[in-house]
This record gives C-alpha cells, structure tokens and sequence, in this order.
C-alpha cells in the first residue's frame, strides 16, 4: 500500500531489512520508505519472502530465468490498492514491475553463485546505509589465493563478492608463504593511493582491511619474492540504498 506522506525525507528508509533464509529464498522485513523518485512512501507490514527459482511475478524474478553467477537487486514494489511485494531483478534502476505496480525501491542485493545458489549473508542497518556480511565459507568469495606476481601490479576483480553499488569492503589479507617476504596491496581507479597494506608470513599472518571501492570493484598486489604467496577473500561491503 503507498501514502503520499510529509513525515519522511528523500531517500529516507526504515526497516525493510533482508534476511537470508535459504540458498533459494531471502525475506524483506517490515518497514516503511521513500519510492525511487521520492514522491511516494512504500509501506509494508508484514514479512515478504522473495524466490529466485519460482518463475517471475510478485515476489519472483521480473523477468527471464534463474541466471548463474549473477547479482540481483531485492526492490520492493507497490502499486494503488496493491499489496506490497518484492521482485528481484538484475536491473538496480528499471526493474521490469507487474501488472498494476507502478511503485518500487531497491533495498539491497543477492549474489546467484555459480551453483545457482544465493550466498548466505547478514544485512545489519535500519537507515539508507546497509552493511552485508557474508555468512558463508570463505571460499564464496575467495578472490585470490596461492598467488604471487613480483615485478610489477597485478589486477584482481572483487566483483564475485562486492555488490556494484558498494562504496567500501571489507577483505582479509593473508601471507601463505615467504616468510619475511611481503606482499603489498593497493586500490586501484583512485589517484596517488600509494600501497594500501602489507602481509607476511612471519609478522602477520592476515589483516582485515576496509578499503574504499572503486567503479572498477579491482585491487593490485604485488610480491616482494617469488616466494610470497598470498590470499584474498571478500568479507562484506557496504552501500547506500
């Protein structure tokens, strides 16, 4: 149901909370926000469950099949006289709403892995500014492991576990082998940010690192030795709604 209400500001939300529940399903808690173009407010009042694999319609995909490997914007949807609903879509922006829905709002996203399942994960915030925390084995979304590359910068994508929206992520740097070796780290597609951290075997073994996230969703690394062997796996991110 939607109000065309005074009493919340642009862009403003409220709850609306997701929770994993299985590899096919995630849930969207109550709550109240603004619509994408902030001229209407969305309520809902009880818990909507959104499924990946049932088709497309109310609480479903908008559109096609199943995809693998694929992230999926969670909107809730509204319309006039319509009961509040969720879709999943790979669109952020334009999802593709049902018959008599005019209304939606992305409340955050859902990776498919390659397993066409959905990674375990834990959304923390109640306000615009959502945290993901993933749940799951580090090897969902291990992006680097075993490696080294001396000499120069090598690129890695983070796109398997940072969402395309998100501004920062979380990731834990571990040294696997080289001893006092080190490998550095750095951001990429942000000027002048010099070497971010630094791991090695024989003075910490790992560190948990937030870094800033650029449009590229990439890091580089480089080995001090052809020894130094290092890990990589994506942690979390964050992200405005």
């Amino acid at each position: 149901m939607t109000f065309k209400y005074n009493d919340i500001s642009p862009d403003a939300i409220k709850g609306m909370a997701m929770t994993y529940v299985n590899t096919e399903d995630v849930t969207i808690g109550v709550g109240r926000c603004m619509d994408s173009t902030n001229s209407r407010v969305i309520r809902n009042k009880a818990t909507i469950t959104v499924v990946i694999d049932g088709g497309t319609g109310l609480n479903k995909l908008d559109a096609g099949t199943e995809a693998t490997s694929t992230w999926y914007a969670v909107h809730v949807i509204a319309g006039p006289g319509q009961t509040t609903a969720g879709l999943l879509s790979t669109s952020a922006t334009s999802p593709t709403l049902p018959a008599n829905y005019t209304l939606f709002r992305r409340v955050g996203w859902v990776y498919n892995d390659a397993s066409d399942d959905l990674l375990p994960f834990v959304q923390a915030g109640n306000t615009n500014l959502r945290k993901i925390y993933w749940a799951g084995s580090g090897n969902d979304t291990l992006v680097l492991n075993n490696a080294t590359n001396t000499g120069s910068y090598a690129t890695v994508s983070v796109a398997i576990g940072v969402a395309p929206t998100a501004f920062e992520y979380l990731i834990r740097f571990s040294a696997q082998a080289g001893g006092d070796n080190a490998t550095a780290f750095k951001i990429t597609d942000i000027i002048n940010t010099g070497v971010w951290t630094r791991v090695r075997q024989n003075r910490s073994e790992y560190q948990m690192t937030t870094l800033p996230c650029p449009t590229t969703r990439e890091f580089q690394y480089s080995s001090a030795h052809a020894t130094s062997e290092c890990q990589a796996i994506i942690k979390g991110y964050s992200e405005v709604i």
